[in-house]
């Protein structure tokens, strides 16, 4: 699945379905579910890039949530997912950004300058627990899986495993404290296997 880097607070007001726009500067023809990646920078005075209704709604849920400032907010992290449905410019939404333009009889409309393309996301999801430390790119990217099953070697998404020692002072070979497996069927497998 393809991913998409987004500075905060956009990638989790996106992630907790508050903003249903993203604003590029290029045109995407993709349709379909991508990785919600939080940027490692958030946005520059993060409180100036929301105009007023925005910054208003996007506090009140946050608030609700315990986070006092966007400060608080994950970043270099696959925070969630979500659906591209469409790619439109000056859509309705409070969240995307106008092109100007004018009218032109019989409704044909021009843009006097470089369109900003708002694509319409649909079907947002939140993460429980989101996968740090995953470094971004531009544009559209495919995350590479970080961890490996210790059960069917199968790559997955997950946190990286805690450790008690290097290896030596406690005599666990340098194993993980808790499996490093995909799901809970081979976390059962994997504990059946070693008994």
């Amino acid at each position: 699945m393809k991913a998409l880097s987004i500075k905060q607070p956009w990638a989790s007001l996106i992630a907790h379905g508050i903003k249903d726009i993203e604003n590029r500067t290029w045109k995407t023809k993709f349709r379909g579910r991508i990785f919600i990646h939080a940027s490692s920078s958030p946005a520059i005075n993060q409180l100036r890039v929301l105009n007023e209704e925005q910054y208003l709604i996007a506090q009140k849920h946050f608030l609700k949530l315990g986070l006092n400032k966007f400060s608080d907010l994950p970043i270099s992290a696959i925070i969630g997912e979500v659906d591209i449905v469409d790619c439109v410019v000056n859509h309705h939404s409070i969240w995307a950004e106008k092109t100007q333009g004018r009218y032109v009889g019989d409704g044909v409309f021009v843009l006097c300058e470089k369109p900003i393309y708002n694509w319409v996301l649909a079907n947002p999801v939140l993460y429980d627990k989101p996968i740090l430390n995953v470094k971004g790119k531009l544009s559209f990217w495919e995350p590479t899986p970080n961890q490996v099953c210790m059960n069917c070697t199968q790559e997955f998404f997950g946190e990286d495993p805690q450790y008690c020692c290097n290896g030596r002072e406690c005599g666990c070979m340098g194993q993980p404290v808790e499996p490093v497996v995909c799901s809970e069927k081979c976390y059962h497998e994997l504990l059946n296997k070693q008994k």
